[in-house]
């Protein structure tokens, strides 16, 4: 049992910490910031054309964010299912898939963006924006959501931890609100990083119980 918690816990802070790199190496590596998703296609080809190792690299850190997040939601099914929970570790996976979609659209644009006209690039980087933003957000922020409801009710962990829980994941569900008022964007990144957290403190108490129980 403290192998897998302790598996947990370094998954969870791959989670983190793979995706906090990204912008670090991004930025050291491209010439010029990431444009909007509401940019002129010519400016999204000039980036993907100009900068192929941000590109590359930022899916990549993205993808090894995610398959961390698998690891952790595989690790805590089993608890999930027995408190009857059995629809979240699918939520969970959705996350993880959303993010892998954006990834492989990005690698997509990477290698069409010299030839492709104005309509596929701009169709590209939007639905990459939105499956690694609003979409993995909003199932990342359910999944912890209902996991810090149905395990802190189950007493898996203290109260502090499940209501860290209900505010990250609340405002990670809430950012769905993003696809109609701009404002709301803001809460794309702050549930993200706060679900991502989350992980982290989860992964740990649970670690330090079963050493304690052990």
């Amino acid at each position: 049992m403290e192998r897998a918690t302790t598996t947990g816990v370094l998954a969870s802070a791959g989670f983190l910490l793979a995706f906090l790199a990204v912008g670090p190496v991004s930025g050291a590596l491209a010439d010029r910031p990431l444009p909007l998703p509401d940019a002129a296609p010519a400016e999204t080809e000039a980036y993907y054309l100009a900068n192929p190792a941000a590109v590359g690299w930022s899916a990549v850190l993205q993808v090894v964010s995610v398959a961390c997040l698998a690891v952790f939601v595989i690790g805590l099914a089993p608890a999930l299912r027995a408190a009857g929970a059995t629809w979240l570790p699918p939520v969970g996976r959705l996350s993880v898939v959303a993010m892998v979609v954006s990834s492989a659209l990005s690698a997509v644009l990477l290698v069409v963006a010299p030839v492709a006209d104005d309509a596929t690039v701009d169709a590209l980087r939007r639905a990459s924006f939105y499956a690694g933003g609003v979409a993995t957000v909003v199932s990342l922020g359910v999944f912890v959501l209902g996991s810090a409801v149905t395990l802190g009710r189950e007493r898996l962990f203290g109260s502090p931890t499940r209501w860290f829980g209900l505010i990250a994941g609340t405002l990670a569900a809430l950012s769905v609100l993003s696809l109609a008022f701009y404002y709301a964007s803001a809460l794309l990144p702050i549930g993200r990083v706060l679900c991502m957290v989350w992980t982290v403190v989860v992964a740990v108490v649970v670690l330090r119980r079963v050493r304690v129980e052990g």
